[in-house]
């Protein structure tokens, strides 16, 4: 793997493709930290870089950049001004960096700043040896958390989270969730232990299978059956009370909003493709709210660690496939057939 000058950094130079390449191993500057990687994963969202062109990707540079945002390990070295954290503590780096002055980044919301740079966008991210990142976006993993779970809140775990906030789930209420992927599953996850009882639509029978060996409430094939007739159904008939869209597929948000129920609610998590929807009906005569949901905010951190913490989920569940760094094109080709859940990424670990 690394030399004492370089490190292995996966990139993605477009039409299908990623590839390990050489890289120097970056150092911190001032107010910086290094993390040396133990954990790091695919997200739904790099598929997107993995399906650009190569022209698209060499597009700024991307083709250049490390690709991936989930990443957990262990700090190794501090730039000058770093009180914390310090050399040889756990972290997650959290994927959004703002310039830390704004209103917006002083509000621990850094993915509103005008200046944002995110990983794979203007800065190298996760998939590498090493990442360098400014100290306060280093977050505290507790050692009753592992780098894997680290890897999982980085942002499919935190952006469930963050998605069911939104969605008000509770035992009072009903709530759909379209796309059982990895962000999917954790939804219903988070949703359901908050409260809510949850029906979860998917075409992919193997994530189906997933989903129901987790308990889900119901679920519903719409290539078998009536997707928006079973979500109106499971909320009583007139509808469920919250829907979630993590597919960022056209008809899979249509069919989501048409299930809801008059002032129901609709939370946008998934990325891709333009809705196609005549929104003045059910938004007027529904009284139907639209809201968007990112990644969770830098505030909600030791919520979201106390959350988990409490209600023991078993996040690593949701997790289905490891493979070495090296076999990064077999990782992303099965990540692109759709039919797994979660895929991590092995790194060699820190010996003491």
């Amino acid at each position: 793997m690394s030399t004492s000058t370089h490190m292995q950094s996966l990139v993605c130079p477009g039409d299908h493709t990623v590839e390990l390449r050489e890289k120097p191993i970056p150092q911190p500057g001032p107010e910086d930290v290094r993390i040396r990687i133990q954990a790091s994963a695919v997200c739904g969202s790099d598929l997107h870089k993995y399906r650009q062109s190569a022209e698209e990707r060499a597009t700024h540079g991307y083709d250049q950049l490390t690709l991936g945002h989930e990443g957990a390990g262990i700090v190794d070295a501090v730039g000058p001004g770093v009180l914390h954290p310090k050399i040889g503590d756990r972290v997650v780096a959290y994927h959004l960096i703002g310039c830390g002055a704004c209103e917006y980044c002083r509000a621990g919301e850094p993915g509103f700043c005008r200046d944002i740079e995110g990983f794979n966008w203007v800065r190298d991210g996760v998939n590498a040896e090493y990442v360098v990142i400014p100290a306060r976006y280093a977050l505290p993993l507790p050692d009753d958390f592992d780098f894997e779970d680290g890897a999982l809140f980085a942002c499919n775990v935190g952006t469930a989270y963050g998605a069911a906030r939104k969605a008000g789930a509770s035992g009072d209420m009903t709530l759909a969730v379209s796309g059982l992927g990895p962000v999917g599953l954790y939804t219903v996850m988070m949703a359901r232990a908050m409260g809510a009882p949850v029906i979860g639509v998917d075409v992919q029978s193997s994530r189906i299978e997933l989903a129901n060996s987790m308990g889900i409430d119901m679920t519903v094939n719409p290539t078998e059956s009536d997707a928006v007739a079973a979500m109106r159904d499971f909320g009583g008939g007139d509808g469920v009370h919250a829907s979630i869209d993590t597919s960022g597929n056209t008809q899979a948000r249509s069919a989501a909003i048409d299930a809801l129920r008059p002032h129901g609610r609709f939370v946008e998590v998934g990325l891709g493709h333009e809705t196609v929807y005549a929104l003045s009906t059910p938004l007027n005569m529904r009284e139907i709210t639209l809201t968007g949901s990112w990644i969770f905010k830098l505030y909600e951190w030791e919520d979201l660690l106390d959350f988990v913490r409490r209600h023991k989920l078993p996040i690593k569940s949701v997790i289905s496939h490891r493979f070495p760094i090296q076999d990064a094109a077999d990782a992303f080709g099965l990540a692109e057939s759709g039919t797994a859940g979660k895929i991590l990424f092995t790194w060699p670990a820190v010996t003491a």
